[in-house]
């Protein structure tokens, strides 16, 4: 940093730029001045002196008397200084010492009495009432950045590029006193500061300094300062900006300032707006500025196609949920109940970064589309946990949080962990528009056969079918699915059509990203519950973008190597179920197919019957006679209600009384079960009515209690046995520990189910003739298996009886679909481990060819080689990010293929990309193909190039072409570096 003491008492501050007249920068404030040394206001004077000669000869009559008089009473003794302090400076206005504050908008003074100077003068020391406020200053402070960044923007990219201050050669330098503020130093420097960069910020930022203010800081920080704060948030979210600044403060052996944080962040929002920028400026140069770019690319091995890969059932495949720990406060002023309107400061930054779905886009599946779609009673067959999971429905009619404004995130990610889009959930609940809004985006970008894993994904997909993306969403067979650790806490009918573990295609993934995520940026709430939006947004978006770049693309080879393993360990155990089917008289496995079905149907047919038995007309007919004997019942009450009321001992009431109001609604309700009565009996054909002692109505009576019998005996059947199947699972060998919990806790909720139909039906079984047994809750709770469960014989369905019914049955048939799952993994594996192998060459080669298209200066100006130096210089970094990874990435797949040798079955050689991944391809997929197919890798090839018949460029091309050979070899070398640590050896050029 170049730096430039002042020698002496005085000194000058003036804004940079102030004289510059630079078109690009906004225009400065006034120039701000300190009193004068003794030699600067001598010469002061005397030049003061001379432009006094010069106006007074060419002054008019008026205008000498004027002065002259005002010189007389400034001088006269009477005067009181002391009263008007501000007319001390009229004798210093006469004699150049001082500056007159009078302004006259350019006009002159010619036509001014004394008296009109003195009123002015008068009016000059009134001071205006400050009438901005703190919101105010904040937006002013955001455009007076906006303004300059243009010029900012050139000097950080001049900067990063440089890699040092820049001594600045252009004019005489101006000199500005400024607190710098590093890791470790704190210190009041005067920094001279180049004229003609574009702005005083630009000037700072030329010297590797960001200001906290736009035009005058008091404090600048490093940008080292900065990155390292950005960098140690991401990594650990809840070191906060206090903190940091109290550290710092620590570190510099300087007491803690209260406004140190608010000076900090105001740098660190520029400084964060400025890599934004500058990353934009990155991907417009490769054609990657759509914000739809990132989500569609940033997964290689979900997005990456190649040509003759293997079809998956699923071609992508993905999670979804809501959380709500990252709330943030609503700001009120003071409302005559509580809380007033919101006083929040405006902020029209933006920092989504193309995370974030609009706002409006959301909106658009507001509660008036989604009134008629939800799922109802009449379709509870096709939601058999509705009664369980009630907050689709719930949501819909919650009241807004009147505290919070963002009430929490809904987010969705890709199985490997990168994010894909992310959503604020706006004063509400887990909202059904917010995973609408997210599959609309998905439908329109991934395109067909995709698997969508959601907690209550059984209950959205009715909600998905009946909306305006059902159609669009069965044409591009998209499915829903429940994940593996919320999926034991539904009833076990929702488990055989959902679950992971029976759905083919879906290999042994959870699809429980999104817990696995949210346990993780929890941490965000406490910087993120009182921030504004925008920075709330800020935090998110910076964090999940860390994340991405420097923790899921890291271990992708990781993840990918994993799950290898853990499918080929899977696969170990297959002869012993092989054994255990033998011991089963299982001879294929779709016999266990075949038995999902049957236990599917078994239970369908359980649950609807459970919900409401097949009812006669003679039983309807025995309940309506029933109805009616109860209704006239209630009408002879309530007038003798009416009658007393009205008796001379009651008390006087004006108009009718409540009495009255019951009786009408009484003799309504009996003229309805009339009317219905004499339907039933036009329907039956019945002349005589049926009275409790006819032989008909003692027979459909007893037939309506074995029917509620039978609908008590269903409904607790169908819980025991979705109970005594979990419990198979949970006693399974291979259950972790919190799934055991979660499991336990499950059962434990749907114990109280238990008891309540177990009550039901000892009091339908008391009614019945003969009188069935009575069910101790305690004993049915204790149960471990349906042989247990003496009741059950007497069920029609008999699934005791059942062949799938049978434990150890059971638990060959879940092993036997984990090696189905197990084999599907391997598949999906073998795929996505050469589409990210091959995205890591092309990705390498694309890059660096850019990379070298920014670096030829050949026919380019001075300025375009320096602007494409800059750009190249950030491009790196742009290559680097990804590309530090890579030799871990090739290392971690090579053990892969080295520890379980021709049982991995992934090849490492790289493919072809496909010409169109999607109708709406970038122009630049197509570009990263021809330069695949230029230096010929594919298949391990060495790379060739065709002959340019131009002269002239053929030294450049031979360069590139060696380029791209040393990063092929530089590539495979990444690769064998295993092979030389095991052996104790080092890789020697």
């Amino acid at each position: 940093m170049s730096i430039r003491r002042f020698k002496g008492r005085s000194r000058t501050w003036q804004v940079l730029g102030s004289t510059t007249g630079v078109d690009d920068c906004a225009p400065a404030p006034p120039v701000k001045k300190l009193r004068l040394g003794p030699m600067k206001l001598a010469q002061y004077q005397d030049n003061r002196a001379i432009q006094r000669k010069e106006t007074w000869d060419v002054m008019s009559t008026t205008n000498r008397q004027n002065l002259l008089a005002l010189q007389e009473m400034a001088a006269a003794p009477e005067f009181d200084a002391s009263n008007a302090p501000d007319l001390l400076t009229v004798a210093g206005v006469l004699d150049g010492t001082h500056e007159a504050q009078i302004s006259h908008a350019g006009g002159d003074h010619g036509g001014e009495t004394l008296e009109d100077i003195i009123e002015l003068t008068e009016r000059a020391r009134t001071r205006c009432k400050d009438t901005r406020t703190r919101r105010d200053r904040t937006q002013k402070r955001n455009d007076a950045f906006a303004a300059q960044m243009p010029s900012m923007l050139k000097a950080y990219s001049a900067f990063r590029a440089r890699g040092k201050p820049d001594e600045g050669d252009e004019g005489q330098p101006e000199l500005y006193q400024v607190t710098v503020i590093d890791l470790f130093t704190e210190q009041s420097e005067t920094l001279s500061l180049p004229l003609g960069c574009g702005g005083f910020s630009a000037a700072l930022l030329r010297l590797g300094l960001v200001p906290s203010a736009p035009w005058t800081p008091t404090f600048v920080f490093t940008m080292a300062t900065l990155d390292f704060y950005r960098v140690s948030h991401a990594r650990c979210p809840q070191f906060s900006i206090y903190a940091f600044t109290k550290t710092l403060a620590d570190l510099h052996g300087v007491p803690v300032r209260s406004t140190m944080h608010q000076h900090f962040s105001i740098a660190l929002d520029l400084y964060l707006d400025l890599r934004r920028r500058t990353e934009l400026q990155v991907l417009t140069h490769l054609g990657r500025e759509d914000p739809a770019w990132r989500m569609k690319n940033c997964c290689p091995a979900c997005s990456y196609r190649l040509e003759g890969e293997d079809e998956l059932i699923f071609s992508m495949l993905v999670t979804m949920d809501g959380n709500d720990s990252l709330k943030r406060v609503l700001r009120r002023g003071p409302g005559d109940d509580g809380p007033g309107e919101t006083n929040e400061r405006w902020d029209d930054r933006d920092a989504s970064d193309g995370y974030y779905l609009p706002r409006a886009q959301v909106d658009e599946w507001a509660r008036r589309r989604l009134a008629n779609i939800l799922p109802s009673d009449d379709n509870g067959a096709e939601n058999p946990c509705k009664e369980r999971w009630k907050n689709m429905l719930n949501d819909v009619t919650a009241k807004m949080w009147g505290i919070f404004d963002e009430t929490g995130l809904f987010l969705c990610l890709c199985r490997h962990g990168f994010a894909l889009v992310m959503v604020d959930m706006l004063r509400s609940g887990e909202l059904s528009k917010y995973p609408l809004a997210v599959v609309e985006h998905l439908l329109k970008h991934f395109g067909v056969d995709i698997g969508v894993g959601y907690d209550i994904g059984c209950h959205f997909c009715t909600t998905l079918d009946k909306s305006e993306l059902g159609p669009k969403a069965r044409e591009a067979r998209l499915r829903c699915l429940v994940g593996s650790f919320h999926g034991h806490a539904h009833n076990r009918l929702c488990q055989v059509c959902f679950l992971a573990l029976y759905v083919k295609g879906l290999g042994i993934e959870d699809l429980e990203g999104c817990e696995r995520r949210f346990s993780r940026s929890n941490a965000l709430a406490g910087c993120s519950r009182r921030a504004s939006r925008f920075h709330r947004q800020q935090e998110i978006t910076g964090y999940f973008k860390h994340m991405d770049d420097y923790d899921v693309y890291a271990s992708l080879a990781t993840f990918l190597c994993s799950n290898y393993e853990q499918s080929l360990k899977i696969l170990d155990d297959e002869p012993i179920v092989r054994q255990m089917m033998r011991d089963e008289d299982v001879v294929d496995g779709e016999e266990f197919v075949q038995a999902l079905a049957d236990e599917t149907v078994y239970l369908q047919e359980l649950w609807k019957s459970s919900k409401k038995a097949e009812d006669t007309p003679e039983t309807r007919y025995v309940a309506c006679l029933v109805a009616e004997s109860a209704d006239l019942a209630k009408v002879t009450a309530c007038r003798a209600a009416v009658r007393q009321s009205r008796s001379d001992d009651a008390a006087f009431t004006p108009g009718k009384t409540k009495a009255d109001m019951a009786l009408r609604h009484a003799l309504e309700k009996r003229e309805r079960s009339a009317m219905a009565l004499a339907d039933i009996e036009q329907e039956l054909g019945i002349t005589t009515r049926w009275t409790p002692t006819s032989p008909s109505y003692i027979a459909a009576e007893e037939e309506a209690r074995s029917l509620e019998y039978q609908r008590a005996l269903d409904r607790l059947e169908l819980l025991v046995v979705e109970r005594l199947f979990e419990l198979t699972k949970m006693n399974q060998s291979g259950t972790g520990y919190k799934m055991r919990k979660h499991i336990a806790k499950s059962l434990q909720a749907r114990s109280k189910a238990v008891r309540s139909a177990v009550a039901k039906y000892n009091a339908a079984a008391a009614a019945v003739t003969p009188p069935r047994d009575h069910v101790d809750i305690e004993q049915v709770l204790e149960y471990a298996f349906l042989a247990d469960f003496d009741l059950l014989r007497h069920s029609h369905h008999e699934v005791h009886r059942q062949y799938w019914a049978r434990p150890a049955y059971r638990a060959v048939m879940n092993r036997w679909f984990r090696l189905e799952r197990a084999r599907e993994e391997i598949k999906r594996l073998d795929v996505e481990i050469r589409r990210f192998v091959t995205w890591m060459r092309d990705e390498s080669v694309f890059l660096h060819k850019r990379e070298r298209e920014l670096r030829w200066t050949e026919g380019k100006t001075e300025q375009q080689v320096e602007d494409d130096h800059a750009l190249a210089v950030h491009l790196a970094e742009y290559r680097e990010r990804r590309g530090r990874f890579e030799q871990s990435h090739m290392m971690r797949l090579h053990t892969l293929k080295r520890r379980w040798g021709t049982r991995c079955t992934a090849s490492l050689t790289p493919g072809v990309p496909l010409q169109s991944v999607s109708p709406d391809e970038d122009e630049e997929d197509q570009m990263l193909v021809d330069a695949e197919r230029e230096v010929g890798m594919a298949g391990g090839e060495e790379p060739t190039r065709q002959a340019d018949d131009d002269e002239d460029h053929s030294e450049g091309e031979d360069d590139e072409a060696h380029d791209e050979q040393v990063s092929d070899l530089l590539f495979k070398i990444a690769g064998l570096g295993i092979d030389a640590e095991e052996r104790g050896e080092s890789i020697t050029e």
